[in-house]
C-alpha cells in the first residue's frame, strides 16, 4: 500500500505532507503571539525564528509559524500544521487542510523548475482537485536550520 499524505491548500496551490511526518493540525486560536510567549523562548531561536510573529506550543516546544508561499499568511480561517522530521519541528500557515489521500504515481519534481521556487519540491502528483506539490520535508527542515 502506497504511504497516505495530507493534502493541504496555501493560495492556489495544492501540497502533499507525508501523514506520517504530521505531528498536530491547530486552529488559529492556538497562535500566540511573540508578545505572549514566556520569556527565553525568542533566544533560543536562530534570528529568523525571532522575527516570527506567530508562535505555536506543540508538544512540549514553542515553533514559529511559517508561510511557505510568500505572500500569504495567518487569517481567522487558517489552519497550522505541524510536522517532524528526525525530531525537529516545523510550523507552517495553510488555508485548508484538505484530506488524507493515497496519491498515485507521483513524478519528479522538474530540474529546470527548481530556481523558480522557494519551497523545496520532492515531486509532483495529479488529484482530483489538480496538480499537487510535494513537500520535500527533510529540505524544508534543514533549510530552516540553515544546513
Amino acid at each position: 500500500m502506497a504511504d497516505r499524505v495530507v493534502i493541504v491548500r496555501i493560495g492556489t496551490h495544492l501540497v502533499s505532507v507525508p501523514f506520517g511526518q504530521i505531528d498536530e493540525i491547530l486552529g488559529t486560536d492556538r497562535i500566540n503571539s511573540i508578545e505572549d510567549l514566556p520569556e527565553g523562548v525568542v533566544q533560543e531561536g536562530s534570528s529568523s525564528q525571532a522575527s516570527s510573529r506567530h508562535w505555536v506550543y506543540s508538544r512540549g516546544t514553542w515553533l514559529p509559524v511559517k508561510a511557505l508561499i510568500p505572500g500569504t499568511g495567518v487569517s481567522s480561517s487558517s489552519q497550522i500544521v505541524v510536522a517532524r522530521w528526525e525530531g525537529t519541528g516545523k510550523a507552517f500557515v495553510v488555508d485548508q487542510v484538505l484530506g488524507i489521500e493515497t496519491p498515485g504515481k507521483t513524478a519528479p519534481f522538474p530540474e529546470r523548475a527548481r530556481p523558480f521556487t522557494d519551497i523545496p519540491i520532492a515531486g509532483i502528483h495529479f488529484w482530483k482537485k489538480g496538480i499537487v506539490l510535494e513537500l520535500d520535508l527533510s529540505r524544508l527542515i534543514s533549510l530552516d536550520l540553515g544546513n
